[in-house]
Formats: structure tokens, sequence, C-alpha cells
């Protein structure tokens, strides 16, 4: 039976394209249309793969040519499109977060179930070799008793301000949060690649005054076996801290009565500058192992693999269910720091 070559076509190309672009240029795949509100940000690409240009998502949806829908545009606008790829019989790969809200991320992940179509939530930090590498080394931990993951980036300081003071809005426009979503999203879906999903969470989530941006988020997450998973993601103004120095500080830290794992990645616009840096430390010879991969960018290994699922009819991960366990921490986060009480995960039976 010969292979079936998927066919792209991209909805929106502002920053976060280039790399989806890249990475299927490298892929060897076709990009048949291309879709966003400005025919001049889209030319290059267009240019590049001889592709069809729209400044209408739905003339894409019509295009019998196109077999995956690629969604870039801003949150907000994920949960239509995504729902009328899939009425048109598309398989549809979609950046986070993947939806708005948790009500979506269900209905969306069930619409595909039912649909049989193929639905990539496109977290890229899964797709660091030394995360992968993680994911299989966690086993050889034993028995685990804690983690602590973090997400730390330099966007300023929003904690001495003054009140009335003008808050970018953009975080909320676009993503319909702040640091949360924009940040922390990627290490929940890390912690839940690693180490599944928790049982509750209790949360603390802390807002510049008088305003809906959050630039810290504290959480507990508990595991039914006992775990517990320490996790921040915070906005901060500290323009030499983290693995590089250079003010991203994001990790994860997870320990086991055989051994511990340190996950450091790098800045995720950058990564050629560095390669993540995975530390084993294995408890029964008493030696910790660096895994220093060469730098690879992530998007590029994301795109490949998803380019061969597609093409093989295999549905990998990051699913549209993985989107929505990331959706519904979130939310639930939020909800348990307006409640200030833990919550139990209703997981929806997806």
């Amino acid at each position: 039976m010969a292979v079936q070559s998927p066919k792209f076509g991209i909805i929106g190309c502002g920053n976060i394209a280039r790399f989806h672009f890249e990475g299927l240029r490298k892929a060897g795949a076709e990009v048949v249309h291309v879709v966003d509100r400005r025919e001049d940000v889209a030319d290059r690409y267009v240019k590049e793969f001889g592709a069809k240009f729209s400044t209408d998502y739905r003339a894409l949806l019509r295009n019998p040519e196109v077999s995956v829908v690629t969604i870039l545009t801003s949150s907000q606008y994920h949960y239509p499109m995504a729902m009328e790829a899939l009425a048109a019989g598309k398989d549809v790969v979609c950046e986070k977060t993947m939806m708005d809200c948790a009500d979506e991320a269900e209905a969306v992940a069930k619409r595909a179930a039912e649909t049989g179509q193929l639905f990539f939530t496109a977290y890229m930090k899964r797709f660091f070799p030394a995360a992968i590498k993680a994911k299989e080394l966690v086993p050889r931990l034993g028995t685990l008793f804690s983690a602590q993951v973090r997400a730390y980036q330099q966007w300023g300081n929003y904690y001495d301000i003054e009140p009335g003071a003008a808050v970018s809005t953009m975080p909320l426009d676009n993503y319909g949060g702040a640091i949360i979503k924009c940040a922390g999203s990627h290490m929940i879906d890390m912690t839940l690649y690693l180490l599944g999903r928790p049982a509750s969470v209790y949360a603390h989530v802390d807002y510049v005054p008088g305003t809906a941006f959050d630039r810290k988020a504290t959480a507990l997450l508990e595991y039914d076996c006992g775990l517990a998973v320490s996790l921040e993601a915070a906005t901060h103004p500290l323009k030499r801290i983290g693995y590089e120095r250079n003010s991203w500080d994001e990790f994860i830290q997870i320990n086991g009565v055989n051994g511990r794992l340190e996950l450091f990645t790098v800045k995720w616009d950058e990564p050629e500058n560095n390669p993540a840096l995975l530390i084993h430390y294995d408890n029964e010879t008493e030696t910790t192992t660096e895994h220093r991969f060469g730098c690879v960018n992530p998007f590029d290994v994301e795109m490949e693999y998803m380019v061969r699922c597609l093409q093989d009819r295999v549905q990998g991960s990051p699913s549209a269910v993985d989107g929505f366990n990331v959706d519904l921490v979130i939310e639930s986060m939020v909800e348990s720091s307006k409640r200030r009480a833990p919550l139990t995960f209703d997981w929806r039976g997806l």
C-alpha cells in the first residue's frame, strides 16, 4: 500500500510559525495552502512552498488538496478552527494551549476520537533528546516521592507596580492568560508526560493587582501513590539566572528511592545555542551521569515525528487528550486559587 504524504494547510504566520514551516521543510513535507490576515506576513512562506494564499481560513478548509490543518493562531480562535477542520475530514496540528478552557478541549478531544482524524497538540519540549531520555529513565528511579518543576521567564518587574499602572494586555488577548498559559503550560505538559495524571491540585495564583494578569502561580499536584509535585511558573526581572544564565530558568527534578533526574531546558526560540541537559543520579552505583546531547531544535524533531505519524496513520503524542490534560490542569489551578481549596481532577473519561 502506497504511503500517502500529508499535505499541510497552515493557519497563522505569526512568530511561532517560522519554526513550524522550517521543521516541515526539513521533514520534506508539502505545504499547499497558507492563511493569514496579512498577505505581506505570509508572502515568504507562500513563495517558499509554492502554496496558495487566503485571508479566510475557511477557504483552506474547503481546499481538497489539504489533508492536515495546522493552527498557529491565538488560542482564542483554536476551538472553531479545530472543530471545523475535523468536520471537513482534516487531520489537525494545534499549537498550545490547545483550547481556551477545559470544556472546549474536552469537546475537541471527543470529536477527534469520533471522526478518527489524527490530532496533535504542539508541545515541542517533549522532543528535546534530553526529555526523551528522561522519559526512558524515570522507571529506573523506583518509587517516586517528590518532584519540583519550575518555569521562570524574564518579562520584567511585575511586582513593584504602582496602583493603576498600565499592564500589557497581549497575553490575555492572545492566550487568555499570562504566565500560566504562556510559560507554565509547557512544564505542566512535561510533568504529565513524565509522571502521568495527578489526582488533585492545590494552587495559589498571584495577579497584578486590579488586573487578570497572572504573574506567578504555585501549585501542589498530588498523586494517588503519595507523590507530591511542587510546580511554579513566574514572571521575573532577573537577567542572569537559569541554566544558561540568560534569565530562562526552567527545569524539572524528580526524586525516587533509586535516584534522581534533573532536566534543564533552554530558551525556546534559541535552541541552537545550547543543548538541554539531563542529569541522572543512580543511587545503587552512587554515580551521576550528565546526558549532553548535541544542539537540536525540538520543533524540527516534532515536525518530523508528526509527519511520520500522519504518513503511517498513527495517533502519536501529544494528542488532543494531552492538550485537554494541560488545559484542565490550568483551569483547575485557577479555580483552586479562587476557592482557596484543593480540587480533585475530573478527567472526564478521556
